[in-house]
């Protein structure tokens, strides 16, 4: 048995909307990482360096200032940011509906886009890096060609789904530690140095930034995987599968393509090869 899943996601058309997703993704993820810079790696800079210049009220101004501009610096990110992974989605769910041979549904879908150019254009600055197609090659794990076709889809986005619930569960406590850790060290540092109580409540201007980084994080984590949850009772309940639940499915899935936090590549990095396999595993054993 031979549902064409594996040959089609490994076809050129397909690997080019796969490179123009990730390249998307990729831009997208950079304008977060100014976010963070202003966020979380200014405001300790300034911290580390009150330490040497108490009286400084020059440094005390722009530690207020921070805040301030950090929220503005959030708000244009944010912007940039929800437009592009909107076309990312868009991208990847093309690339689903066509590997997957799934009838396109304007009611679950929304209208067909045409994206011809901006793939083409986020593709080929993909591509032209070393060692970029390789990864792209095998998106859904091979196992999956040898269901049958409402099977293998299914098992496509089990696959999805596990790949990213795990993730963003991991993200969620790293993120709550490592600012954790950094709030302390900024209150301790000052402790250490029996600095006046005026003084420790001006470090509050160092801590701001890093809280709303934080509790914006955490709220769209949390609503990231509550969404996840959701689509868990759709994916895994045991009743038979058709074409039209598969539809459903892949509406939850790419409604949280358009709004879910995007994962830094270093810690996606960090645990690809560990999630990859084991989504490959559970694969195996509902084949």
């Amino acid at each position: 048995m031979n549902n064409g899943i594996v040959c089609r996601q490994n076809e050129e058309k397909s690997i080019k909307y796969l490179a123009a997703q990730r390249q998307i993704y990729n831009e997208v993820k950079k304008f977060d990482n100014v976010g963070i810079v202003f966020s979380v790696v200014l405001p300790l800079l300034l911290s580390v360096l009150q330490l040497f210049w108490k009286k400084n009220r020059y440094l005390n101004t722009a530690a207020q200032m921070l805040s301030i501009v950090s929220m503005f610096v959030g708000m244009a990110v944010n912007s940039f940011v929800t437009r592009q992974k909107k076309n990312a989605a868009d991208i990847q769910q093309q690339f689903d509906v066509y590997v997957f041979q799934m009838p396109w549904d304007n009611k679950l879908f929304g209208k067909k886009r045409d994206l011809s150019y901006m793939i083409a254009d986020k593709s080929k600055i993909l591509l032209s890096k070393s060692g970029e197609e390789s990864k792209l090659l095998n998106w859904y794990t091979p196992a999956v060609g040898n269901a049958s076709h409402i099977k293998g889809i299914w098992l496509c986005q089990k696959e999805n789904f596990w790949w990213d619930v795990n993730l963003r569960k991991r993200f969620k406590k790293c993120s709550c530690i490592v600012i954790g850790i950094l709030i302390a060290l900024v209150v301790f540092t000052g402790v250490i140095q029996d600095e006046s109580v005026n003084i420790l409540i001006e470090r509050v201007a160092f801590i701001v930034p890093m809280l709303q980084w934080l509790f914006a994080t955490i709220k769209q984590l949390h609503e990231d995987i509550e969404n996840l949850k959701e689509m868990d009772e759709l994916i895994n309940s045991q009743e038979e599968k058709s074409m039209e639940d598969l539809q459903e499915i892949q509406s939850k899935i790419y409604i949280h393509r358009k709004s879910c936090y995007a994962i830094p590549n270093f810690f996606y990095e960090k645990y690809k090869n560990n999630d990859e396999d084991v989504a490959h595993r559970t694969v195996l054993l509902e084949n």
